[in-house]
């Protein structure tokens, strides 16, 4: 029987998962679904593996090891990770998000608490751009709605917004880490690990034609390899997450062993 594992529809990971679509004779059974609904899924048994925000990863972190090598990471202005701003605002004291968006919304609290001196109050909201805006003073965007379509052009079009990954940069001069493989210790084996990072791989090396299947220039900002610097900047967004409340401690980063 496949072992089951877990993806997330949004764009700028579809490299990491383009070889598990496209070589034969996967290992893996696929399940697609929200990051929050992976995360469940994966805390209850109910999928071998799956690709996990770090928040989500972190809320579970001992029960998990993380599979080297690959990543989806962004740096500077990737238009990922946007907060809109509603016109003639003064003070940001709400801050409207979508349920699902895990990692964008601490990594928002730690923009406007470590840059700009605010602390806002959290607003869940399963609405468009215009009503979410009219519930609160910000709107921290979805992942789906910043590819393609009417929304997608929208947003691009208002001009009171910013990019949180680029803020991240300049507050710790660090790219950021959306999201990676994780699994239970003794989940996936050494074959099963390596077929993953062999699909990122894959993957990476046809970008261009997974852009134009896409329409969109947006993973031009992405890279797949979970190099060191890259773990120094997970590290580091779990230890702000820990200075500003939103973790109880700091989850350590921990790998699996590539060994037989």
């Amino acid at each position: 029987m496949a072992k089951r594992l877990g993806i997330i529809p949004h764009l700028f990971a579809q490299p990491l998962f383009y070889g598990l679509k496209n070589l034969e004779e996967s290992p893996f059974d696929i399940v697609e679904e929200s990051a929050l609904q992976l995360a469940i899924k994966l805390r209850l048994k109910e999928l071998d593996g799956a690709f996990l925000s770090p928040i989500d990863y972190a809320r579970d972190y001992s029960k998990y090891r993380i599979v080297p090598d690959v990543a989806a990471i962004s740096v500077g202005e990737s238009n990922s990770v946007l907060l809109c701003f509603k016109e003639n605002t003064r003070q940001i004291k709400t801050l409207a998000f979508e349920p699902s968006s895990s990692s964008e919304i601490v990594l928002a609290s730690i923009i406007l608490a470590e840059k700009y001196n605010i602390k806002t109050q959290l607003i869940p909201v399963a609405a468009s751009i215009d009503q979410a805006m009219m519930q609160a003073d910000a709107y921290l965007v979805p992942q789906e709605s910043l590819t393609t379509g009417d929304t997608a052009h929208r947003i691009k079009e208002r001009t009171l917004k910013i990019d949180l990954v680029d803020e991240w940069f300049d507050i710790t001069e660090l790219p950021f880490v959306h999201g990676f493989w994780a699994a239970r210790e003794n989940a996936l084996t050494p074959d099963e690990m390596k077929f993953l990072i062999e699909c990122g791989k894959h993957g990476t090396d046809n970008l261009e034609k997974i852009m134009e299947s896409n329409l969109s220039e947006q993973l031009i900002h992405f890279r797949y390899n979970l190099d060191e610097e890259a773990k120094i900047s997970l590290t580091e967004f779990f230890r702000m997450a820990y200075y500003h409340g939103i973790l109880q401690d700091i989850p350590e980063v921990k790998f699996f062993s590539q060994n037989p």
